[in-house]
């Protein structure tokens, strides 16, 4: 609902969209994000990326640490510097995704797919299930993997990995 500093184009339907001019956002020497919207300040505000993912840095819910949804940032390029690079550094923690440089090797047996990959973080072993579940298209090229324990992988653009690797994931895809 509309409190007295909110304006109706902020507010649509329910959600609440969060204006550079009265939200700043700041990373404290702990390294907690909090939020300052003119007079209400949030000692602790966690961001979560909305869906569709290919949409980076738009649409970005900003919540209190009860998870109640604060507002939502429509484009994170309109805030200022400092904002954005907090807010990125907590996204980049959330959604800690190592991109695969190469499919070293990778078998499917019974519903289960079994992944030994090169990462820009280093080597990894990992288990996915089938391809349906764990396989998400984000764009024609942009690739989302997530294990079977919840991590994700990401190929930022497949037709980039070498012959090898690209076979490997053009038979998935």
């Amino acid at each position: 609902m509309c409190s007295g500093t909110e304006t109706a184009e902020q507010m649509i339907g329910d959600v609440r969209y969060l204006s550079p001019d009265e939200a700043i956002f700041r990373t404290t020497s702990g390294g907690v994000l909090t939020l300052q919207i003119n007079d209400d300040f949030y000692p602790k505000v966690d961001v979560y990326q909305a869906f569709p993912l290919s949409l980076e840095h738009k649409f970005i819910s900003i919540r209190n640490e009860n998870d109640e949804e604060i507002g939502v940032i429509k484009d994170l390029a309109e805030f200022d510097q400092e904002s954005r690079e907090a807010i990125l550094k907590e996204i980049q923690w959330r959604y800690y995704t190592p991109k695969i440089k190469r499919v070293l090797s990778m078998k499917e047996e019974y519903g289960h797919m079994y992944w030994d990959v090169e990462t820009d973080r280093g080597y990894r072993k990992f288990v996915t299930r089938g391809r349906d579940q764990s396989i998400i298209p984000i764009t024609d090229t942009r690739i989302l993997i997530i294990d079977m324990t919840g991590n994700r992988f990401e190929i930022p653009n497949y037709h980039e990995l070498d012959q090898r690797s690209f076979r490997y994931i053009e038979s998935l895809v």
